[in-house]
């Protein structure tokens, strides 16, 4: 049983350095104004909502330009109508073309901000595999408590509680789970 105990506490130590690791990466990659949460998933999380809002704001700063750049091409047709001398005319029509460019170009900028949904997915994913992770080594634990012969009825079924509790939560807290774990002994 000593050894099960051990095997626990050494399973959920790494859950809690691999939680360590994620959430200084998030940090780094959010802005230090940002509040950032206690959490690895909470990081994340607000990882996801800082790239989105930022995405977000670029796209409607590019949306801007892609006006302008139609009122540009508006214009220059509307001028190039007047039938204009060969030098404006050759000069409006540079203008037309270098406005077509940027208009492609923003046409990419647009496409590669795909990236951002991509992104969003994949750290969800991992923020469902580190809860998921959680639970599953709670629900071992509590296997393991019930299983326990050094501890009494009444200590098992108030940890075996406390277990399921964190086990039926929307999200796993560390703390709770350091709190059981110093209560057991572990």
């Amino acid at each position: 049983m000593e050894n099960l105990k051990t095997v626990i506490k050494s399973i959920l130590e790494e859950v809690r350095l691999l939680e360590e690791k994620i959430e200084e990466t998030a940090k780094v990659t959010t802005h230090t104004t940002k509040v950032i949460t206690p959490t690895a998933t909470e990081s994340l999380r607000e990882v996801i909502k800082f790239s989105e809002e930022s995405a977000n704001n670029i796209i409607g700063q590019i949306d801007k330009v892609e006006e302008n750049c139609k009122i540009i091409d508006a214009i220059t047709n509307e001028l190039l109508n007047l039938n204009p001398i060969n030098t404006i005319k050759e000069k409006l029509n540079i203008i037309k073309e270098k406005n077509q460019d940027n208009m492609n170009i923003l046409i990419k900028v647009y496409e590669m901000f795909s990236f951002q949904d991509l992104m969003a997915q994949q750290i969800k994913e991992v923020i469902n595999i580190l809860e998921e992770t959680k639970k599953n080594l709670l629900k071992f634990a509590a296997t393991s408590i019930e299983m326990s012969s050094s501890l009494s009825e009444e200590d098992k079924k108030k940890a075996v509680g406390k277990v399921h509790e964190l086990i039926t939560g929307d999200r796993v807290n560390q703390e709770d789970v350091d709190k059981l774990l110093e209560e057991l002994g572990l």
